[in-house]
């Protein structure tokens, strides 16, 4: 598979240097935001998982206090369970300790279950809330690693220098393909464009925008990863700033188009199952590239392939697109 490195670079350090400066929590719900290569941004650590992939949370399986935990679900934003007669939610599941299912590569088709424990729960800032729904907690994850006998953090420092993630009640496949479960949900940490997409705006469980919410969400992790293909692969580094918004009817667009940042030009159109049309700009720096590694979703402008170089332009040709971006132009450092 082709990975393209670089594809909206301008120059890296002109680009985060003149952002450094602005607080990341509100810088990131004013359109402009950040790419990232990952979905759930977890590390999965200890020399017998190296290559793995981290399949799903058991909902389970989960303790607290040594003592079962039953019913264990995500409403919203939030874990939630019953232990013994009692609700448990919030801050007070700090300390539970869950099962994850973790798939080896392909010498393997059996999951290998792996601890993890809950160390804080804080609630999520509501400069990341810009549809004013609340609900949301941050959970800050530990992994039990064998190789060392230790507790070890899963999630990276994010742009606040927080290593947390959001409960979602759904997984990932391998090729990026959100999958409905009644047994397995995904935390997502803030690095992982699953965390991303949800803190800007898109959190699969809203209602009343006229659309379903977890497509507008897959669609978003599509963008968020410049996965054009659709298949899981990113084309994109973590940091990348791009501008991005929907046309959801009122009380929406969730995400507001708004003026375009300096140098930024139009990119593409999207959908859950990635980019639908690219910019003529775009075409002309990875077009045949494209092409080449996903034939049945990005054609060849030789061969019937369309542009399109605004957000009329792409819903005259597929009304179905859902969001559009803005990217730098590319200079050809891949």
């Amino acid at each position: 598979m082709i990975k393209l490195y670089g594809l909206y670079v301008v120059i890296l350090c002109v680009t985060a240097c003149a952002l450094d400066a602005v607080e990341t929590s509100t810088a990131e719900q004013a359109g402009a935001h950040l790419q990232g290569a990952h979905l759930q941004g977890a590390h999965l650590q200890g020399a017998h998982l190296q290559g793995a992939h981290l399949q799903g949370f058991r909902f389970d399986g989960a303790t607290l206090g040594g003592s079962p935990l039953a019913n264990l679900r995500v409403e919203q934003g939030e874990l939630v369970a019953e232990q013994g007669q009692v609700t448990l939610r919030g801050a007070a599941l700090a300390g539970a300790q869950l099962q994850a299912e973790v798939l080896q590569p392909a010498s393997s088709p059996e999951a290998t279950l792996v601890q993890y424990r809950i160390a804080n729960i804080a609630l999520e800032d509501s400069s990341y809330d810009p549809t004013n729904t609340g609900a949301t907690f941050l959970y800050t994850l530990e992994q039990w690693v064998d190789d060392n006998a230790s507790w070890q953090p899963v999630c990276s420092p994010d742009q606040d220098g927080r290593q947390v993630a959001i409960p979602v009640a759904a997984t990932w496949n391998e090729h990026g393909d959100r999958v409905e479960s009644s047994a397995l949900f995904t935390f997502g940490c803030t690095t992982g464009v699953i965390a991303k997409c949800y803190r800007w705006g898109y959190r699969p469980w809203l209602t009343g925008y006229g659309e379903d919410m977890a497509v507008m969400h897959q669609t978003c992790t599509r963008m968020a990863r410049a996965d054009y293909c659709g298949d899981g692969v990113p084309h994109t580094q973590d940091g990348t700033w791009i501008n991005n918004w929907d046309l959801l009817p009122a009380p929406g667009p969730i995400q507001s188009h708004g003026v375009s940042p300096l140098g930024m030009v139009f990119e593409a159109g999207w959908d859950p199952d990635g980019a639908v049309c690219l910019s003529r700009a775009r075409w002309l720096a990875i077009g045949s590239l494209l092409a080449n590694v996903c034939p049945n979703r990005i054609i060849p402008l030789d061969l019937g392939g369309i542009t399109c170089d605004s957000a009329a332009d792409v819903l005259w040709q597929r009304p179905a697109a859902k969001m559009f971006n803005e990217s730098y132009v590319n200079i050809g450092l891949w």
